[in-house]
């Protein structure tokens, strides 16, 4: 091996591959590898008590690094004699061609010359230098080339501490947003557990209120029972007396007839006070779905507009094919949309309708017979007038009086086999019965209900997911008539 090849093997022993330069208070790894001490604990930053080596990406624990002071005292001793090893190098060098003692070099051939070079017509046209100013040149660019490598590397590392600073801030700015959000939503919990209480104590009281006058109202009726059947005892004792006495005490017996006959019934419906429940129309409308109706499921007395989302009755049934979806004897027709998982709301424009049915049905319910509303595949809510009184019905909730309902909304977790109705206008919950798993596919149920003499001809309009009902122009007219 020539000197050049062993100077270039020592000062690469000599040298710490991170920072390329002698090293400095070297340290030997587990994997056998030597650094200096400062430049591996920097390549450690943020990465804790351990970290991959450099050389061959072992795992080096710190508190296993061994100092060297045999490579210390061997990399001082290179610094010290490496600029003389050098010049010896530049004197002890030769040209290629002649074995003659180079004096100048070619830049553009990268190669050293003799004197006998320096004039050949080879490089006649290159740049020649002495060697000694060529040496100095590469001296000079390769240590400016290394001051801006070093300021490159200061530049990254400065960086590198940004980031490793903002990773901290990052961190204590999310615990932050964390408990902000933690704190604000068991405000939010509080005050929603603060109405739920308020609601219940409400509605225990009305339920004590209802009992009371249910209990009253018993009372009278067993009252006007026991005094009826005694006036039709007393009656069917004067039908037994001979005619004149019957006669005579005639009068009496009707007048307190007539007075009995006059007593109304009264018969006791229970009136809740309404639920509003804080947040909840903008969460349903998260889950609004845009749905339309199946024509081939539509009853022949039943018009649907062109838009699919309005429904109205007609006497005259118009003449549809009699397919299997078709539903002939109920009053009844399904959304297209069938849902078999996830949640969904939609919203129920009846107006003035004086009755009315909405909710959800499986897909499997009877087409060709009439159904029971009460029946597990049926899950409705009715509303009617009868009288000047309106009434809402639920096969699970029962009869109950309340304020006409214009907008109703219709809330279903098929996961969970729950479904809840909404008066879309104020946000209050109208009823929202006990879960039940759903049993296959299901599907949006509406029906107009047949007509009489008190009811009006009015359409059954599904809301786009574009409006709610706080659209006051899609909603005037209820909201006006409300």
């Amino acid at each position: 091996m020539d000197i050049k090849s062993l100077i270039k093997n020592l000062n690469i022993e000599l040298t710490c591959s991170i920072c390329l330069d002698y090293f400095t208070d070297p340290v030997i790894a587990n994997c056998s590898h030597s650094f200096c001490r400062e430049c591996l604990l920097q390549c450690m930053w943020g990465a804790g008590d351990t970290l991959t080596c450099p050389e061959c990406r072992q795992l080096i624990q710190i508190s296993n690094l061994v100092p060297n002071p045999n490579l210390q005292k061997l990399s001082t001793a290179g610094k010290t004699i490496g600029p003389h090893l050098l010049q010896s190098m530049v004197a002890l060098a030769t040209c290629d061609q002649h074995w003659e003692k180079a004096k100048f070099f070619c830049e553009e051939d990268r190669k050293l010359l003799c004197d006998s070079c320096s004039i050949t017509q080879e490089h006649r046209d290159h740049r020649i230098l002495p060697l000694d100013n060529a040496i100095a040149e590469g001296k000079e660019k390769l240590q400016e080339t290394s001051n801006m490598l070093q300021k490159k590397q200061e530049k990254f590392k400065i960086a590198f501490r940004c980031m490793r600073n903002r990773k901290i801030y990052f961190r204590e700015i999310a615990y932050a947003f964390k408990e902000s959000i933690i704190n604000e939503n068991e405000k939010m919990h509080q005050f929603l557990w603060d109405e739920e209480a308020l609601y219940l104590q409400i509605l225990d009281e009305e339920s004590k209120d209802n009992l009371e006058e249910i209990e009253e109202k018993k009372t009278k009726l067993t009252q006007q029972i026991q005094n009826l059947q005694q006036m039709i005892l007393e009656i069917e004792k004067r039908l037994d007396k001979n005619p004149l006495e019957m006669l005579q005490d005639m009068k009496n017996t009707l007048a307190r007839n007539e007075e009995l006959l006059s007593q109304k019934l009264e018969v006791s419906y229970p009136i809740w006070s309404i639920c509003y429940i804080t947040g909840l129309q903008e969460m349903l409308i998260s889950f609004q779905r845009n749905i339309t109706l199946d024509p081939d499921t539509a009853n022949p007395h039943l018009i649907l507009n062109e838009e699919l989302n309005s429904i109205k009755y007609t006497s005259v049934p118009k003449d549809l094919p009699d397919n299997e979806e078709r539903f002939d004897c109920c009053l009844t027709v399904l959304g297209t949309q069938t849902f078999t998982s996830g949640k969904h709301y939609w919203e129920v424009n009846v107006g003035d309708k004086t009755e009315w049915i909405v909710g959800i049905c499986e897909n499997s319910i009877s087409r060709k017979e009439t159904h029971s509303l009460s029946s597990k595949d049926v899950r409705t809510l009715m509303g009617f007038t009868s009288e000047k009184d309106f009434f809402l019905w639920n096969s699970q909730c029962g009869f109950y009086e309340s304020e006409p309902i214009h907008v109703v909304g219709i809330f279903i977790d098929y996961e969970k086999g729950h479904i809840a109705f909404y008066n879309s206008i104020d946000g209050s919950l109208i009823c929202s019965p006990p879960n039940i798993a759903f049993q296959g596919p299901i599907r949006p149920y509406f029906s107009s209900c047949y007509p009489n003499e008190n009811s009006n001809s009015g359409s059954i309009i599904i809301c786009s997911g574009s409006k709610s009902a706080n659209d006051v122009n899609y909603y005037g007219n209820a909201l006006n008539d409300k």
